[in-house]
Formats: C-alpha cells, sequence, structure tokens
C-alpha cells in the first residue's frame, strides 16, 4: 500500500494520483477505501495483469473487464464442488453492491475505451491445478482472472465513485507453467494504452 505526494502528476489539467494496493483481495480493499475517504476522486481505474481462461485472447491484449466477482469467497464440498456465499445464504447476491453476485464497473458514457470488454473473476488463490480451472469455468464462465478486480471495484461501488478495471494478459489460466508467461509485454501495452487513454480524458 504505497501512496505519497511524489504519485501524483498532472495530465491535461487532470490530477493523476497512482496508488499501489499490493496484492490480493484484503490489500486492495483496504488500501482503495483509504484513499476514497481521504480524497475526492472523479473516476477510479484499476490496472494490472491477468490470466486468461480463453485461449483466443493473445497475451498482451489489454480488455476492459466490465464485471467481476469473487470466485473463492465460500467453501469447497466433499465432492469437490464450489457453493459461493450467495449460494450459502450469508448474503443477498443482489444487495449492494451486487448485481447477481458480480460487481459492474460504472464508467462515465463520455469515455470510449475502444477495448474488448471481457468478464473477470478474482481469486486470493491464482489457479494452478486443472481441477480449480475446471471448477471456476463451469460455475462463472469468466474471461479472465485476477487478485484485485472484484476488491477494486467493491471499494469503489460502496465509496460511490465511477470506477474502471483495464487488465493485459500475461498468461493463461492452465495448470501452472510460469515459462509460458510474458509479464513484460504485458505491462508494456497496458503502458501504451494508459497513455492514450489518459490523453483522451
Amino acid at each position: 500500500m504505497v501512496f505519497s505526494s511524489e504519485n501524483i502528476t498532472t495530465l491535461n489539467n487532470n490530477t493523476i494520483s497512482v496508488l499501489v494496493t499490493g496484492p490480493g483481495s484484503a490489500h486492495t480493499c483496504f488500501s482503495v477505501a483509504q484513499f476514497l475517504s481521504k480524497n475526492k476522486v472523479d473516476l477510479a481505474v484499476n490496472v494490472g495483469i491477468a490470466g486468461s481462461f480463453d485461449f483466443n485472447i493473445t497475451k498482451g491484449s489489454v480488455l476492459h473487464v466490465i464485471k467481476d466477482r469473487f470466485a473463492d469467497l465460500g467453501v469447497v464440498q466433499n465432492d469437490e464442488s464450489f457453493t459461493d456465499i450467495f449460494e450459502m445464504g450469508l448474503i443477498s447476491k443482489d444487495k449492494f453492491p451486487y448485481q447477481d453476485g458480480w460487481i459492474h464497473t460504472q464508467a462515465p458514457q463520455n469515455i470510449n475505451m475502444d477495448l474488448p470488454e471481457v468478464i473477470g473473476v478474482t481469486v486470493n488463490m491464482v489457479s494452478g491445478s486443472q481441477n480449480s480451472i475446471n471448477r471456476l469455468k463451469q460455475k462463472y464462465n469468466p474471461d479472465i482472472e485476477s487478485m484485485e478486480g472484484a476488491a477494486f471495484l467493491f471499494s469503489c461501488k460502496m465509496m460511490h465513485t465511477p470506477c474502471l478495471q483495464i487488465r493485459s494478459v500475461s498468461n493463461y489460466v492452465e495448470p501452472r507453467n510460469k515459462n509460458n508467461w510474458n509479464i513484460p509485454l504485458a505491462i508494456e501495452t497496458l503502458n501504451d494504452y494508459l497513455i492514450r487513454l489518459l490523453e483522451k480524458l
């Protein structure tokens, strides 16, 4: 969780603050909520890398995640099936900020993302076995996986802040093999897109 005056810049009369939340839902929820409680923000943008369930999406592709959800918040049953907190009856799947268990982005209508739209899931333990991968695909049919997306959207929606999530694909969601990852490419294409987006605001 990193923020200081050195993380502030301006572009086209817009003040841009950069917040490094740290990995995972807990770090992200706290740091985003803490920042938004102290600062008025017109638009919050979550950026980072992601794994793609869809092998037709090339590595380095930059994507607009239009909705996301917590995909490992619940219990694994004896038969290895997963029951989430909504199915357990712990919380309504339509209680704000959820819509059928999903959290949707809330971007201003005047922003043209010009990106493919995808559906994300958020996990605290990255999928590294075929069983866990199959479980997520069968239950939620996501396009990409990250460790922070839903937590960011949850915090922003609870703080009534317009929000976007942009991800660049660094790897495919498959039995763990880091030799197949390309993080430098994902970061390069993500940075290139962000510069173009910020120049349009």
